[in-house]
């Protein structure tokens, strides 16, 4: 999408061993009533890989960056946004593989971003799976203007995963004097297909972690954490239906950690697979059959 200015956005998206969502997402993205000028796929270690020629059209060029190793949301992201600020892109539509926007979504908040067009950055509502809708500026479809990632840098690797995305879009942008506005009338469908169940034994390591590093190195005050950390313990006690002993052991091994900032990838990683699209809520004129509007 292009205009008299010379504005032009390419949407990103990461994805890991999740195919049926990526093709569901990049189907959404062909089926936008205004579409971005291209699309960057990043593959943050799928098995298989995902391979251009295999992926649905999206209605834009498409390339696929690959990393070898899971760098997680943090690491994965930081390649996305590197990968735009070397592009001549103006703007970056910004999403994980469980994301599905609406066809007017792209065209919303582009319209929002029209007011103060070099510091855009703007949210659409997220519905979840549950129905709740979210109100954040996490990777859930949200566009930003290239002058605010060259001014705030890119995602901090080290961090992996968990408030890799606080750190960076509630935190360091808003810092940096650029607003977040979220635009109630751009919706997507979060459909947190990685969800469910029994949560990893390496999750309670980060998250507890990275609250704790969130907090005492980067907010420098107490915050939410408290009750944050209560539900977080509350979890391991209650929900997990074995191993409960371990999960405490590993949640003090990450406060340890994360009170004294050692980061990066230091706990194993077992991959987590998308789950069985089959059930997931049809969307009017998002999937595989969807027909995007001609552009031509």
């Amino acid at each position: 999408m292009t205009d008299g200015r010379g504005r032009r956005i390419v949407a990103l998206v990461l994805t890991h061993n999740a195919p049926q969502s990526l093709a569901r997402c990049l189907s959404a993205i062909a089926a936008q009533t205004e579409r971005p000028q291209g699309i960057v796929v990043v593959d943050n270690a799928s098995n298989p890989p995902v391979l251009v020629t295999l992926l649905p059209p999206g209605g834009a060029p498409t390339q696929v960056l690959r990393s070898a190793t899971n760098l997680g949301p943090a690491g994965g992201w930081a390649i996305a946004l590197r990968e735009f600020l070397s592009s001549d892109f103006s703007h970056a539509w910004v999403m994980d593989d469980d994301i599905v926007p609406e066809p007017e979504c792209l065209a919303t908040l582009w319209a929002a971003a029209d007011e103060d067009p070099a510091r855009a950055f703007v949210v659409p509502a997220s519905i979840q799976p549950d129905g709740t809708v979210g109100r954040w500026g996490s990777w859930c479809g949200f566009m930003i203007a290239r002058e605010i990632v060259e001014k705030v840098g890119l995602p901090r690797e080290e961090l992996f995963w968990w408030a890799e995305d606080t750190e960076y879009c509630h935190w360091r942008i808003p810092q940096a004097g650029f607003k977040r506005r979220l635009i109630e009338e751009a919706v997507v469908h979060h459909d947190a297909i990685r969800q469910g169940g029994e949560m990893p034994t390496w999750k309670y390591y980060y998250e507890s972690r990275n609250m704790l590093y969130y907090h005492l190195h980067i907010m420098h005050k107490v915050g939410r954490f408290p009750r944050n950390f209560s539900k977080l313990v509350g979890r391991a006690v209650f929900r997990q239906s074995r191993g409960r002993l371990r999960c405490l052991v590993v949640i003090a091994r990450g406060l340890f950690d994360g009170a004294f900032g050692r980061l990066g990838i230091r706990y194993p990683v077992t991959s987590l697979r998308e789950h069985d699209l089959a059930s997931a809520r049809p969307l009017a004129g998002v999937g595989p059959d969807a027909t995007a509007p001609d552009k031509s």
